[in-house]
């Protein structure tokens, strides 16, 4: 009896082919009564967008350039994208399909669809959905709203313009009108009817506390309890190491280690240590915890980690990849305790030169647990104590920022973008109410751990290459040009130069943010223009390198807790170390799954980027909700044909002006400018501009603020 890979292998090995049940049965030499058999799996295949039922009924890979399959993105105006599963011929990244409200039909965010090509325009092609391949909501969170048969529930995701229609409400008694519910999807329906459901679980009513956040987790899919049979595997885990585990590495326990976290981290899985060499150079160590050794492939832990794929942090709690026995214990490398790790020991010059790395599986001993409010403290002389407490790693904290120092300036020097805009902080009180909304300060110490890890995940990175071993790599391609020079004549309005018809390269735009940087408050708002220019990163089996950081070749190898495909990687390296990565049997078989892999973690990574976002503007729009009728300065950081986006000043939260509140005149948008245009007045708003607008309304459920002006 054949397997479905070894049926998806016969179409692969042949894409231009297309084959009967009969041809499929003649070739693998199987007899009638496993007809059926097959049939199940090329159904199978096709539900997956594997293969494609042709005219005749044969089977085969999808060739034609009018279809495509991929998962499919919404935005909350309604229109949608279908980011395409294949490649070009020079394994570039294809641009997503852009498929109009009206050409959705009955698909729902995150569904994985067959797409059929409308628009020949190849840098934003269009398309309509032709088939919903695989449902990304097998449940969905909404209001539930008795009826006289029955009841409704409707989509907390105001990007699903559907009902769900509940025929046997369960929990009858307990079921409230405008409970938050949970709703098991039996039948998708079409875009003409409703989808059909059952109340799987009550969440409650909207102002209970935590209730939002919860929400937003809930509706994306994710489950934050572990199951419990991974909770058990993870607490029959051995807590202490043994001895002849410790004689099989390297033994780092008496040099200096010590982690540098944010202040509320509760898991550490990178330590440094450095060395200044007579010869000048720094003897740079990157000590990552051995989550690899804890976690093997295919044990139940393994399979939730990859599921999850990553750490999701909203702002009130965090989700973990892997169970608390191993993100906040065994694999935490805590000050005082011998812990398991792999080491990058690199040897670099004062031009920010590697001129040797070594890896190794290794035993170290972290001397001090340090956040980067202590460790800037140490570099600022600003608090006498914790310069005595950390006396004695004084020195090795000098020697790396000067080591940053250097980084920085050898990755200006190459192209690299600094496109950092800043993170938002929601500080709460201890009742969990918020307090205040501010901008998160990047500090000398944050920079110094983050070049470290880049050079550590460089030097990986290019060992893995040299060798040719199958892996996962974190990839940026480089923007088109033709998206670069839009930005041309909107920079030059702000005496920022950009070439008009030469190549704009990495250092052209280094030297225009430099310019930027100069333009005080409308700074930030600039760069993330030139961040929206810009690809998203993703991870994938082939290096194509890292256009932002510069890097001809990266990987993700620094954060195994939190990360799958840094798991990934460490598995990798130890094949590396070991001389595994000579068996030819073993890396085929990876190779066949790391293009799956790597969409699921790009996936998975953008979900929770979701989250996160949500969660954030919810709170942030709590906050806000006390200063209805207030007026704030706010400076303009998006202009769209429908109006003005502009983030407040005193708090860093956006708010939108809606373009019939800007005053009796019909407004132009003029998009290579990015400024809408008053016809009668000549009234501009344009980005960056200072505005001084008045709170009118705020939806938290929509996450929308919307403002006038003042």
């Amino acid at each position: 009896m054949p397997t479905i890979k070894e049926l998806r292998e016969l179409f692969e090995s042949n894409p231009r082919n297309l084959y009967k049940i009969s041809d499929i049965l003649r070739i693998l030499d199987l007899k009638r009564p496993y007809r059926k058999e097959v049939q199940n799996m090329l159904r199978q295949l096709e539900e997956e967008g594997r293969i494609h039922r042709f005219k005749n009924r044969r089977y085969g890979l999808l060739q034609s350039a009018d279809i495509i399959t991929g998962t499919l993105r919404i935005a909350k105006k309604g229109f949608g994208f279908v980011r395409n599963d294949a490649q070009s011929p020079d394994k570039k990244t294809l641009p997503d399909v852009y498929i109009n409200r009206k050409n959705l039909g009955a698909a729902l965010p995150g569904d994985r669809v067959l797409a059929r090509l409308t628009g020949r325009d190849t840098e934003r092609p269009e398309g309509r959905i032709a088939k919903v391949l695989q449902h990304a909501h097998p449940e969905i969170v909404g209001q539930f709203y008795f009826e006289k048969k029955g009841g409704m529930v409707i989509p907390r995701d105001t990007r699903i313009n559907r009902v769900i229609r509940i025929s046997k409400p369960g929990f009858k008694n307990e079921l409230k009108n405008g409970d938050y519910v949970l709703a098991r999807i039996h039948d998708y329906g079409d875009s003409r009817t409703p989808m059909m459901g059952e109340i799987a679980e009550i969440f409650g009513q909207s102002d209970e506390p935590g209730l939002d956040i919860l929400l937003i987790i809930r509706d994306h899919g994710v489950r934050p309890e572990f199951p419990e049979e991974v909770i058990k595997e993870s607490e029959s885990l051995p807590h202490d190491i043994s001895e002849k585990e410790i004689s099989l590495r390297m033994d780092f326990r008496k040099i200096k280690t010590f982690t540098i976290d944010p202040e509320t981290a509760k898991d550490f899985d990178d330590a440094l240590s450095i060395e200044r060499l007579p010869n000048g150079h720094y003897k740079l160590g990157v000590h990552i915890a051995d989550v690899a050794h804890y976690v093997p492939p295919g044990s139940g832990i393994d399979e939730e980690a990859f599921n999850r794929a990553t750490s999701i942090y909203p702002v009130d709690r965090v989700i973990p990849m892997l169970p608390e026995r191993l993100s906040n214990d065994l694999c935490s490398l805590k000050p005082e305790v011998d812990r398991l790790a792999m080491s990058v020991i690199m040897d670099v010059d004062s031009e920010g030169k590697v001129h040797h790395s070594e890896f190794y599986n290794s035993v170290i001993h972290s001397r001090f647990r340090m956040n980067y409010e202590e460790a800037q403290a140490v570099f600022d002389h600003s608090d006498p104590w914790i310069c005595s407490k950390y006396a004695s790693v004084r020195e090795d904290l000098f020697h790396l920022r000067e080591l940053s120092e250097i980084l920085i300036r050898m990755r200006e020097r190459s192209g690299a973008l600094d496109l950092d805009v800043g993170e938002t902080d929601i500080v709460f009180d201890s009742s969990g109410a918020v307090v205040d909304i501010c901008r998160h300060p990047r500090l000398a110490s944050h920079r110094l751990v983050e070049q470290c890890m880049i050079l550590a995940n460089e030097a990986v990175a290019r060992k893995i290459s040299r060798l040719h071993v199958p892996s996962m790599y974190r990839i940026h391609e480089p923007p088109s040009q033709e998206k670069l020079h839009r930005l041309v004549p909107f920079f030059g309005a702000y005496g920022v130069h950009l070439p008009p018809k030469q190549n704009i390269t990495p250092a052209k735009l280094q030297a225009a943010l430099e310019q930027i940087e100069r333009l005080g408050e409308k700074g930030p708002i600039l760069r993330r223009v030139i961040l929206r220019a810009m690809m998203r990163a993703q991870y994938s089996p082939h290096n194509k390198g890292h256009y932002g950081l510069a890097s001809a070749c990266y990987a993700h190898f620094t954060s195994p807790i939190r990360r799958y495909p840094d798991l990934i990687v460490h598995r990798v390296l130890k094949d590396v170390i070991s001389g595994e990565y000579k068996n030819a049997e073993r890396q085929k078989e990876r190779e066949k799954l790391l293009h799956e892999w790597a969409e699921h973690c790009t996936d998975r990574e953008g979900l929770s980027e979701e989250i996160e976002n949500e969660s954030t503007n919810i709170k942030g729009l709590e906050f806000m909700r006390k200063f209805l009728g207030y007026e704030f300065e706010g400076i303009i950081s998006g202009v769209a044909g429908f109006g003005l986006f502009v983030e407040l000043m005193r708090y860093p939260i956006e708010g939108m002006i809606p373009i019939d509140s800007l005053g009796r005149d019909y407004f132009i948008f003029e998009e290579s400018a990015m400024r809408l245009v008053g016809k009668r007045s000549g009234k501009t708003f344009r980005l960056g501009d200072k505005v001084n607008v008045v709170i009118e309304r705020i939806d938290i459920l929509k996450q929308e603020m919307d403002l006038g002006i003042a």
